[in-house]
């Protein structure tokens, strides 16, 4: 009967949890220091059922037919700001406040907070793997001649002439698609200001990942030993019915 599985479906269940938190936790740790990262956090829901009386199949990995079943429900992401280290390159930016830069990648326009810019061999203002930063038009920023300023407001001057003005924007929907770049619709931000000469750095406390890790790393042993407990007792069940 599927009675005589909820336990083991139920408890296998929260450890397959517990290990999908820490893959996410400990992706968390190894970008602590990467510039503008946003930490992940898994969302868990729980399929409940009235006390295991609906039963439509006999079927034993159906939750219907279970008590409780722990379940994964999304992957959530912290877009808040990570705190800014002061570089004083000039081709380093940061986003105080809300706002992402738009670049050109081989996918189309995405959008990141990493401002760690440098100039590729034609001119254009670039990302460390080479996507172009785009204008509030989505246009390129070609910054050849001399010394560039960039305002508060992201006003980009060469030599005391405005050439352009950094795009910045607020997402819609905004979806993670890799370490630091975002998809999402696009509104011109304008809470935000402009600095130059810092990086925005990750948003992970280490301290609380570590607590979060070696928590989920004790839950996880829990539900081994309740799966084991639990297998030792029907085994004795299924002896004594013999």
């Amino acid at each position: 009967m599927a009675l005589d599985y909820q336990p083991l479906f139920i408890l296998a269940s929260g450890m397959l949890l517990q290990e999908r938190k820490l893959g996410v936790i400990t992706n968390n740790l190894a970008n602590l220091d990467t510039p503008s990262f946003k930490r992940d956090l898994v969302l868990a829901s729980a399929w409940y059922t009235d006390m295991g009386t609906k039963r439509p199949t006999e079927n034993p990995e159906e939750p219907s037919n279970n008590f409780v079943y722990p379940v994964v429900g999304s992957v959530f992401t912290d877009l808040s700001q990570g705190p800014l280290r002061q570089t004083d390159n000039p081709l380093d930016l940061a986003i105080e406040g809300k706002g992402f830069f738009a670049v050109r990648t081989q996918e189309g326009v995405r959008f990141t907070r990493k401002g760690n810019f440098t100039v590729d061999k034609d001119g254009f203002l670039v990302t460390e793997e080479g996507y172009r930063v785009l204008d509030r038009d989505m246009r390129e920023i070609q910054v050849e001649g001399g010394t560039v300023t960039v305002d508060p407001e992201g006003n980009v001057y060469i030599e005391g002439d405005q050439i352009a003005t950094i795009g910045v924007w607020d997402l819609q929907n905004p979806e993670k698609v890799g370490f630091d770049l975002f998809t999402g619709t696009p509104v011109p931000a304008e809470d935000f200001r402009i600095r130059q000469g810092f990086v925005e750095m990750s948003n992970v406390n280490g301290v609380l990942e570590m607590v979060r890790i070696i928590e989920t790393s004790r839950a996880h042993e829990v539900y081994a030993r309740l799966i084991q407990a639990v297998d030792e007792v029907q085994e004795k069940v299924n002896n004594v019915l013999r």
